[in-house]
């Protein structure tokens, strides 16, 4: 079957926004479309024909980026010169109506075969590549906004030219912040489908790692450096997230007393303090990353040593859930009821240990195992887990 093309784009909206579900993002207050902002498109570009920017030609639009260049500081973000660009773009066949050769299309004329179509002053057409992404963040975000965010392959020509039309249209600054992420490895190469070594979120997933062990192995690295997928890895990010939630529900259940350790209050302090230092350069997640096993480190030798008190034991509770407001690796902590049987094990179990049977109790706890229960033995008693 055919598919329309707004079919094709329902489909891998909604296949997006169910992954970004499952990895626990929060969802954007807005989703715009392209498609339904073709007036904002149309209107942006007259603007920038009225700002001698752009010209049109037989019902198509071009943005003239060499008168641009010469007013404004056209390549800023690839730190390409124009003669550099000129001297490293040829004249394309069927473009000859284009003044230069750097000049994109701002607005298209369809042809016959084209379905997606909207009438305009220069005819039915529709938008070039670049129009749309200056259009509808102008509409939500303002004529100047603070971060905009893409991968490092679209930095030339897509942000370079949205930068060139936005401040061509408003003469203002676009942009204050660009924050551009790099590409993902597979063992060692380039992740393309061309290559066949191209994984989605399902397909990960469903090998058993967990969103929570998926969030921690693309955070392990800045986003502006490359990331090596492998299964291996994320099998280390997954040991390291149950670690980590075992950590906190040691945390959770210690018995404590009345007080305070004014050491432990500092590092819960500290731990709040250098984590917003790593995320505040640049979003440094390496960073952010190492103050969580910092802090994990120092309480678990606290807890062993019977150091933590009640005060302490809120502090770094709460540090660690205002952590996981940003990194979510921790995840929602459930606890999960025994049912009766279980239950009767486990304390058979403590009465085999306390008569010194502990072939009766390994036994129970190898039956435990099977029941997808472990079982942990703590100065404060017994601990368990589901696998």
């Amino acid at each position: 079957k055919k598919l329309e093309p707004m079919e094709i784009v329902q489909r891998y909206a909604f296949g997006f926004r169910e992954v970004m579900s499952l990895l626990n993002l929060m969802p954007p207050s807005i989703e715009p479309t392209a498609s339904g902002h073709i007036p904002e498109q149309i209107e942006m570009t007259q603007k920038i024909i009225e700002q001698g920017f752009a010209y049109e030609k037989d019902g198509n639009v071009y943005f003239d980026v060499e008168k641009f260049a010469k007013a404004n500081n056209y390549g800023v973000l690839s730190g390409r010169s124009l003669d550099d660009q000129l001297d490293n773009t040829r004249e394309l066949d069927g473009q000859e109506e284009k003044k230069g050769r750097l000049d994109f299309a701002l607005w298209k004329k369809a042809k016959p075969e084209h379905i997606m179509r909207w009438n305009s002053p220069w005819g039915v057409g529709f938008p070039g590549w670049h129009i749309e992404c200056s259009a509808m963040s102008q509409k939500y975000l303002g004529e100047t906004f603070d971060i905009h965010a893409g991968g490092i392959d679209l930095v030339f020509p897509h942000h370079e030219n949205e930068i060139a039309q936005s401040e061509g249209a408003t003469e203002k600054q676009f942009v204050r912040y660009w924050i551009h992420f790099e590409h993902l490895k597979v063992d060692g190469e380039t992740m393309s489908k061309s290559k066949g070594n191209y994984y989605t979120y399902r397909d990960v997933a469903a090998k058993g790692f967990s969103p929570a062990a998926i969030r921690y192995f693309l955070l392990s690295v800045p986003y502006n450096k490359q990331l090596n997928f492998t299964f291996d890895a994320m099998a280390g990010a997954e040991r390291t997230v149950e670690s980590l939630r075992d950590f906190r529900a040691r945390l959770s259940e210690a018995k404590t007393e009345p007080g305070r350790n004014e050491q432990l209050s500092e590092t819960a302090a500290r731990a709040l303090q250098e984590f917003e230092v790593g995320m505040d350069d640049d979003l440094n997640t390496s960073v952010a990353l190492a103050v969580v096993h910092n802090l994990s480190r120092e309480v678990n030798t606290a807890l062993a040593r019977k150091k933590v008190r009640q005060e302490d034991l809120r502090e770094l509770l709460a540090a660690i859930d205002r952590i996981d407001t940003v990194l979510n690796i921790f995840g929602e902590q459930k606890r999960e009821m025994l049912d009766s049987e279980v239950q009767s094990l486990i304390d058979e179990r403590q009465e085999a240990r306390r008569r010194r049977d502990f072939a009766r109790a390994d036994e129970i706890r190898d039956d435990l195992a099977n029941r997808g229960i472990i079982l942990e033995d703590t100065k404060d008693g017994v601990r368990w887990k589901r696998k």
